[in-house]
């Protein structure tokens, strides 16, 4: 009797105190998956209309782990937190629901919920009001329709009552977030040399990449607003903006907007608009800067050249597919189009050579100014008159997800999706070293600082290794999409910027690399 009055007096307690039990539940210090994403996969993605529910929404990421080895498996808890809502009960005939409270270090709380469960002898739903820590059984998973699998949710709303499933509105904003997104963003915001990261409303992706001024404060585009953030990520001021830009560049020392119609828009540092004017043509792409030229893919395949004044079209040329990658050396430009031609153009804009690619391939700058092309052929330079030569023989076979960088003292470094490994070699072709990096996925660059080579994919790949040996410094990962392309610049303030898909995070370099340094 006492034993139960106790009991009661606690939940009384927690019922009305619910933030302070939350505490005593801890901050969260690590994050995963509810369960083992190598063997489960995803059946349904988040935020897909649903035949199957009039076109619906879906508001979670549906895991299954296979006909006959979905079921009964446990479920376990992506973070520390509080249980706020468990019932085997909660959806009727589509199994049992648990949603926990987690509070993360920045202060922001979130829910994550999970459905379609049953309870089995070893696999027992957590006490509501109780504490669970990451990777606690929360559950197992249900004979659900049309076949086991687990539905997992992220939000921010809804602390205690089991989700819908599916919504007639965008779920973002609703307050349901993408749950892969969540937490791979997460495990990479808990690593130690984590200082700050910015996000984007709901789960849009970044649609051009952020503006760095030189006292580190950051410049973004967020659809229709320009935010500007403080050198530590904090966002100082919000600029609406009457339509989306099309990028954000930095002009006389200020931000400066693109907008497709191709007028241009000074931005004060106060965040109010300044002077605009318009270009008289229309622009389409990300700008390629190319010594004091920015240079767009437009209208009719034309690629325009714009001067450093930025209202006066300096060349333009005919015939140009869509960019898919740039790169501008200080000799020449390389562009590969959606249909995998290479072209190599001078600074003045003339065309000088074309080279069909059986894959898309990767451009870096190389020795003298000018440019190497990693393709599935093999590595090469190319000149400032357009001709290729053999920058390294027998070469791993480059393309798509390939990246190569030419050191300054002409150490070649080659990542190659095939071999999955980052290879080093001399001056005279002479293999240094080779590491294996099996976990790397996504469109591939490499950049070298302070003797660590840096390789980075726009799936989210982060992995720092020694230049000189081989040896893994460190790794982490982002959520990545290919739709946005990676971006990342160590500043002068010892910040790694790194901008991927819908976010930017700010790492410190020195903690990030540990003894590499």
């Amino acid at each position: 009797m006492i034993k139960r009055l106790l009991l009661l007096m606690i939940g009384l307690f927690l019922t009305i105190f619910p933030a302070q039990a939350q505490d005593q539940c801890g901050v969260v210090t690590g994050i995963s998956y509810p369960v083992d994403r190598g063997v489960f996969t995803l059946a349904q993605d988040f935020g897909v209309e649903s035949p199957r529910h009039q076109g619906r929404y879906h508001t979670g990421e549906d895991l299954f782990g296979g006909r006959d080895a979905s079921l009964g498996q446990p479920v376990r808890a992506i973070a520390a937190g509080q249980v706020t809502y468990s019932a085997p009960n909660g959806w009727g005939r589509d199994g049992g629901v648990v949603i926990i409270q987690h509070t993360f270090p920045d202060g922001s709380i979130a829910y994550s919920q999970y459905g379609h469960m049953q309870e089995l002898n070893d696999y027992r739903f957590p006490p509501r009001y109780g504490c669970v820590k990451q990777g606690d059984i929360v559950g197992a998973v249900g004979n659900a329709r049309p076949a086991p699998h687990i539905h997992f949710e992220i939000r921010i709303n809804q602390p205690d009552v089991p989700g819908p499933g599916y919504s007639w509105e965008d779920p973002t904003v609703l307050g349901w977030r993408q749950p892969d997104r969540f937490v791979e963003n997460w495990n990479a915001w808990l690593h130690p040399a984590h200082r700050w990261h910015l996000e984007l409303a709901g789960d849009a992706n970044l649609t051009a990449p952020p503006l760095v001024l030189s006292d580190g404060s950051t410049a973004y585009l967020d659809g229709t607003r320009l935010r500007f953030a403080t050198p530590d990520g904090r966002v100082l001021w919000r600029l609406n903006l009457t339509q989306p830009a099309l990028a954000i560049t930095e002009f006389e020392s200020a931000p400066l907007l693109t907008y497709p119609d191709g007028t241009m828009q000074r931005v004060n540092f106060d965040g109010s608009p300044g002077e605009s004017w318009a270009t008289g043509t229309p622009l389409e792409s990300q700008p390629i800067t190319a010594g004091e030229l920015l240079i767009f893919h437009g209208p009719g395949n034309a690629l325009i050249a714009l001067g450093a004044d930025r209202k006066t079209v300096v060349w333009q040329l005919a015939d140009v597919p869509s960019i898919i990658r740039a790169y501008a050396a200080p000799n020449l430009i390389g562009l590969i189009t959606e249909d995998h031609q290479l072209l190599s153009l001078s600074l003045d804009g003339r065309l000088l050579d074309t080279a069909q690619l059986q894959d898309e391939g990767s451009l870096t700058g190389a020795l003298g100014g000018n440019l190497l092309a990693y393709t599935q052929g093999g590595l090469w330079r190319i000149d400032d008159s357009g001709t290729w030569g053999v920058a390294l023989d027998n070469a791993p076979s480059g393309g798509k997800n390939s990246a190569a960088l030419e050191a300054p003292d002409g150490t070649l470094y080659v990542f190659t999706e095939a071999e999955q490994s980052l290879n080093a070699y001399g001056v005279d072709g002479t293999p240094l070293w080779q590491v294996a990096l099996p976990d790397v996925t996504g469109r591939a660059g490499l950049a070298l600082y302070d003797k660590v080579l840096l390789l980075t994919t726009d799936m989210g790949t982060i992995t720092a290794v020694q230049a000189e040996g081989g040896a893994v410094c460190a790794a982490t990962r982002l959520y990545g999409d290919a739709r946005s392309r990676l971006w990342q610049q160590l500043g002068a303030d010892g910040i790694l910027r790194i901008a991927s898909a819908g976010s930017i995070t700010g790492f410190d370099w020195q903690t990030f690399i540990g003894g590499c340094g």
